[in-house]
């Protein structure tokens, strides 16, 4: 019979101590040789599902109570800006779907949690409105919303202003 206990979410696992998080997909599947390091990779949640997958099965083995969402630099903008051809063939909006899919998937496996991610946008630096700003960040947390993820983490995030 499956279990109906409640899993806990961010706040109650904190309170009971460490909570531990996976991370470094970038390096880790540029050893392995899915992506090309310099403009970030994203795109990878769907050009190589598996190996994301398996990267957060690894993660999972080894202790981790978090899956964060391979979503690193997966903005319209950020991608635009490095010379990154993902927007061509993928929208930043499918990149991150397929990067909240394979977390919950793998989530499921254990007892752990999914974390979305967002980080920095050039839009700000770039002298644009705050507006447009946010509209990057809310392109990305709306991807977040409609997946049920369970918390959002804000990473390299270099000024405040944002």
């Amino acid at each position: 019979m499956a279990s109906t206990k409640a899993k806990k979410n961010i706040l109650q696992r904190l309170d009971e101590g460490v909570v531990i998080g996976d991370g470094g997909f970038v390096f880790a599947l540029e050893k392995r040789g899915y992506v090309k390091a310099g403009p970030w990779t994203p795109q990878a949640t769907v050009e190589h599902p598996d190996a994301v997958r398996q990267m957060h099965r690894e993660f999972l083995r080894a202790g981790s109570d978090v899956m964060q969402a391979f979503t690193f630099y997966a903005s319209e903008d950020k991608l635009e800006n490095r010379g990154n051809d993902a927007t061509v063939s993928f929208s930043t909006a499918s990149i991150n779907k397929a990067a909240c899919d394979i977390a919950k998937g793998v989530a499921a496996e254990g007892d752990a949690l999914v974390a979305g991610g967002i980080c920095q946008t050039p839009t700000y630096l770039s002298g644009n409105a705050k507006k447009e700003c946010q509209e990057e960040f809310r392109k990305q947390v709306q991807v977040f919303i409609d997946n049920k993820i369970d918390f959002i983490i804000c990473e390299v995030c270099m000024n405040i202003f944002k």
